[in-house]
């Protein structure tokens, strides 16, 4: 259209022609890019969901048979193992069954302290004028989102606020960001003493775990990060009980 265009009417210059021609095409060869790369991931996670829904099926299915078949599999298992593997094996899963499940309990907790920030933040927003409707299934709902390991309470928060932002209601914007930095910085401080009250092991080790997960694997390592420190724990208790470099050169010895 540029090109066919008659510039010698309104009296351009061919140097600005050809800058503007020059521009034209930039800006749509980014455009196609953008689209470009928008339908390769669209079409990236369409075909990655028969795989997701697979995975589900064989995990549901793996699940059901352990629970149904759990003494078949424990009198194979005690079959074919010596005794002794066996006795370890067991101790060792209950102990980290254990462990597992007070880890959850800390997750809940922290989960419970977030709903509360949110529930009294948002319900004084209502009350002192902002354009805050049900505050209470909001906070359920940013409780519900934060409680999964990718996502977190910003998910929710971060878009609202920039939201309330373009719609001129700043006020309401700012507001939703300094309650979410409370609501992070308040979990960062007591989450590493819940969890490790709960597992039984120090708030500076929770803590070390939690930062190298996060080195590693990001946001969800905050999660694996004292996960695998429970199991490492528990694989070890022996050698730590006794010291861990000690047990080492008493055996080699």
């Amino acid at each position: 259209m540029i090109a066919r265009f008659n510039f010698d009417k309104i009296k351009v210059s061919d140097e600005l022609t050809t800058i503007l021609q020059n521009s034209t095409g930039n800006l749509i060869q980014t455009a196609s890019d953008w689209v470009k790369n928008i339908v390769t991931k669209l079409l990236n996670t369409l075909t990655s969901l028969p795989t997701i829904g697979l995975y589900i099926v064989i995990t549901i299915l793996a699940l059901y048979f352990m629970c149904t078949d759990k003494i078949y599999m424990l009198d194979q298992v005690e079959h074919h193992l010596p005794e002794k593997w066996v006795k370890n094996l067991t101790k060792h899963l209950k102990t980290l069954t254990k462990a597992l499940g007070c880890y959850l309990k800390a997750q809940l907790k922290l989960v419970l302290i977030s709903f509360i920030i949110s529930l009294i933040g948002l319900y004084l927003f209502s009350i002192t004028g902002m354009n805050v409707k049900y505050p209470l299934m909001a906070a359920i709902g940013i409780a519900i989102v934060d409680a999964l390991p990718i996502f977190g309470s910003g998910t929710v928060m971060i878009p609202w606020a920039v939201w309330s932002g373009f719609n001129g209601d700043a006020r309401l914007g700012i507001s939703i960001l300094v309650l979410w930095i409370i609501m992070s910085v308040t979990r960062q401080i007591v989450e590493p003493k819940i969890v490790s009250g709960q597992i039984g092991i120090h708030p500076i080790f929770t803590l070390i775990a939690m930062y190298t997960g996060f080195r590693f694997l990001g946001f969800i390592g905050l999660f694996i990060g004292p996960i695998v420190l429970i199991i490492l724990k528990n694989i070890y208790e022996v050698r730590i009980d006794r010291g861990f470099v000690k047990s080492i050169f008493e055996k080699g010895c």
